[in-house]
């Protein structure tokens, strides 16, 4: 019965690893209002709505009203008008909104990571590196997976090897992987959120 339960909790980690590749895949090419936090939705709306009654660039009283409501005090009404215009939701409204209540634009725009920790948004971030990490954690999950099939069947008789026909050492390796590569996910969602936000305000700050 214990063997059953091994692999059940093997197909559950790979599964979950290889998701992580799909869900990156999936935030960089489409744009879906279903796939985004309800919060994110409501908010991005409501910013949608009010830009309306903007003009020449300048946020009307009720986007003020608006973004204090959302934002709090501490991000220029400015930077998120432009983030909200027609055709910038997705690159920067939405990057903007998940990272709300860490933003600070009074004088040099900065971003709160952890308490007593602020920084400036990094100006060039390569997503690349962090996407391939993404897909070798995910890979290195179905590896083991598919090694605890395999020496199910065909043990491995090398002495130095023995651990690899364990299958509750094996079922930590898939999770381990599971857990990077979700964690790789993560930060990269984080840095190309804030390389977005910076990129938004120099624009901003140039046009001016």
């Amino acid at each position: 019965m214990m063997i059953y339960v091994a692999f059940f909790l093997i197909f559950v980690g790979v599964t979950f690893a290889l998701h992580q590749v799909y869900s990156v895949h999936y935030a960089i090419n489409f744009e879906d209002e279903e796939e985004r936090p309800e919060r994110v939705n409501r908010a991005l709306t409501t910013l949608a709505d009010e830009a309306e009654g903007c003009r020449d660039g300048e946020p009307s009283e009720g986007f003020k009203q608006a973004v204090a409501r959302i934002f709090g005090g501490d991000v220029d009404p400015r930077l998120v008008l432009a983030a909200v215009a027609p055709g910038r939701q997705k690159a920067f409204a939405e990057p903007l909104l998940r990272r709300r209540g860490r933003i600070d634009t009074r004088g040099e725009l900065t971003v709160a990571h952890l308490p007593g920790w602020k920084s400036r948004p990094p100006r060039h971030y390569r997503r690349g590196p962090m996407l391939v990490l993404v897909m070798a954690c995910s890979l290195m999950a179905l590896f083991w997976g598919g090694m605890s099939i395999f020496t199910a069947a065909y043990p491995v008789a090398v002495p130095a090897l023995a651990w690899i026909n364990d299958l509750a050492v094996l079922t930590g390796l898939v999770y381990a992987s599971a857990l990077l590569a979700f964690a790789a996910s993560r930060l990269d969602l984080y840095l190309h959120d804030l390389q977005q936000i910076g990129r938004l305000n120099r624009r901003l700050h140039e046009a001016q």
